[in-house]
This record gives structure tokens, sequence and C-alpha cells, in this order.
């Protein structure tokens, strides 16, 4: 608690940006250790104006971050800070990552994740591309992070759940608001069988300033950023160009040249995004859709538990602490994780759980 705390704190001081937190962290290793160094240390170390931002900040700060934590307590929504082992390993690299998440629902910590966005106003040529490939993606295991926008976003969020597959969606806004409001039931719907984002406090109104901010995380969570459809002067080409910087892959469908809704498409390739005309381009290109079809896709009896703990574990190898907190005592872990092993669908190394 004090962690969250302390980076909360950390996130209202202004002049505190996310650079400079990741700065600050890799060199005191959590936020209690950054609030906690005295002046000459910071200020040898990062300067007399982030020294003085630190020790000198206003002590009202910390009943702030008090209180918003008491706010994610009483609308069950977590504070995952960023030297939590629960924060996502893909978007800690990224230079400027959030100082914190607010997440409603569950977070996978796998890296076989793949961003989906797109235009608004989509063509059928856009509607075609997400219903073929987008639901090729999700049967394979594939984690669809968008940004419930809507058009392409809406799409890609929809598609994955009606497939059973895994969905989060990074919001430009604070997590308490639903934008746009007729997506509030696929708000819902993500929430509870996958997961809603955001790196802004309670409260916060989607403007534009805060979209771009969203379209880093939505670049920074996955390994590669999908364009299904984007004209010229696109949020989407933002998204791709985070990716870019971020040395993640791009990719997206050749599209027609008169096809106003797509030109943004063809620049993107231009610029040496990977072209797509089918899922199975995909496979050159990310590793994880490589392994072996894995032995639970043939269980037809998966509970609802053991469909959890497989959102949890991913692609990874996951330690028995990290599942118990994840479950968060929703149900008897061990029983169903020894059933997952008798079944053949898990495999367990000296505490660490991964799928056969």
């Amino acid at each position: 608690m004090n962690e969250i705390l302390s980076s909360l704190e950390i996130s209202f001081i202004k002049g505190i940006g996310n650079i400079t937190f990741k700065n600050l962290i890799l060199k005191f290793k959590t936020s209690e250790n950054i609030l906690n160094t005295d002046f000459n240390q910071l200020k040898e170390n990062f300067g007399e104006n982030i020294a003085n931002l630190i020790v000198n900040r206003d002590k009202s700060l910390r009943e702030r971050a008090l209180k918003e934590y008491e706010k994610a307590l009483k609308y069950n929504i977590r504070i995952i800070s960023f030297s939590s082992e629960n924060y996502p390993k893909l978007l800690k690299e990224i230079p400027d990552p959030p100082i914190v998440l607010y997440v409603k629902g569950n977070l996978s910590n796998s890296d076989n994740s793949l961003s989906v966005v797109g235009t608004r106003k989509y063509s059928n040529y856009g509607l075609y591309v997400a219903n073929s490939i987008v639901k090729e993606l999700a049967n394979n295991g594939v984690a669809i992070v968008s940004g419930l926008a809507s058009g392409i976003d809406t799409l890609a969020h929809r598609i994955t759940l009606k497939e059973n597959g895994y969905t989060i969606a990074v919001l430009g806004n604070g997590i308490d608001i639903v934008y746009p409001y007729e997506n509030k039931k696929l708000y819902e719907e993500i929430s509870e069988k996958g997961c809603i984002i955001s790196e802004f406090p309670f409260g916060t109104k989607p403007s534009q300033y805060t979209f771009p901010n969203r379209n880093r995380i939505i670049a920074g969570l996955t390994y590669g950023t999908f364009v299904i459809e984007a004209p010229e002067k696109s949020g989407s080409l933002i998204t791709a160009n985070y990716a870019n910087d971020y040395g993640r892959l791009v990719f997206t469908v050749p599209a027609n040249i008169n096809l106003s809704t797509a030109t943004g498409n063809n620049l993107l390739i231009k610029d040496g995004a990977i072209p797509i005309t089918n899922f199975e381009d995909f496979k050159d290109h990310l590793p994880f859709l490589n392994f072996k079809k894995e032995n639970f896709e043939e269980v037809l009896d998966l509970t609802e538990e053991e469909k959890f703990i497989l959102q949890i574990i991913g692609s990874d190898k996951v330690y028995i602490d990290k599942i118990i907190e994840s479950v968060d005592g929703k149900f008897d872990v061990f029983t169903v994780l020894n059933e997952m092993v008798i079944k053949g669908i898990l495999s367990e190394e000296f505490g660490f759980y991964y799928r056969s």
C-alpha cells in the first residue's frame, strides 16, 4: 500500500513527468525510496529543480493520494505501481511508462499481445479485414489490445470477446468514465472477461491531450501494432509511430489507392510497415504464433476457474505466488491447479506453472 501511495503522490507532483520518473526509479528502485531521498542526493543525480520539486512537494499530495486509493478500493479498481511485478513487462521498456496504472479486470502479463487499431469510420474493406484476421488472431491465443474507441477499436474488442479471446481496452480518460458512452456494455464485458486500463486519475475527462498518451500505452503494451484501416491523418498512425519508436513491429493491410479511409495503410507500407494479406503472414513475425497447438485448446470442458488461470499464465512460466495473488481468494487455487496438471493442461516445475 505504501508503494502505491508514494507512486500516486509522485504522479501528482507537477513537473515530474513519466520520463523523469523512470530515470528516478531506475536509480532509487521504488517510489518510497524516491520520496525519502535527501535533497543533496537528488540534486547530485537529477539537478536542483527536480530535488526541489520532490523535497518541497505540497504535503497535501499524500492526502490526495490516499483519497485516490480509497476510491479505487470502493470501485474495485486495482492501482499498480511501476515497481510492482504485476506491472506489464513490455510497458516498462518504453521511455515514458505511466507512473501508475488503474486496472479493472484481469491483467495478463504475457508477451503474446498485439494492438489492433483503425479509423472510427471504417469501410466494408475494414470490416472484412477485422472479421477475418482479428478472429484468427483471437483463436490463436493472441491478446488483442485496443482503445475502446468507436469504429475499428470496438470491432476488435467485440470480435475477440465473441471468440472467447482475451482483450485489453486502454482508455484516454479516467477509468471511472466510459467513453464513448455507447460502449458502456462493451466496457462492462471487457472488465469481466479481459481488462480495462488507464493511467489517468479518477474523473479525468477525455481530451485532445489524453488520447495521444493513451495511444503510446496501446503501442507499449504489445509486441506489435496492426493498423486495419486508417486515413492519412489518424490517431492510429500516431499509435503506429509510437510502436516504431519503441522498436516494436508495425503491420497493416494494403489498400485500394482510391479508398480515402485507408490512405494511411499504404503510407505505412511505404515507410516500412509489414504488409499483411492473411492471418498466416503474422506467423513469420510473431514468435508466439509458432508454438505447437497447446493441449488446453483441445479440452472441451474447461471450467471458468481454469480459463481464469490460463489468462493469468498466458505463454509464460508463472510462479504460484503470483497466481494466488491474481486469483485473490475467488477459488481454491491449489485444487484447480492440480486438476489442470492431471488433465495435461498445465505443467509444474519448482513452483512455476506453464502450459503443457
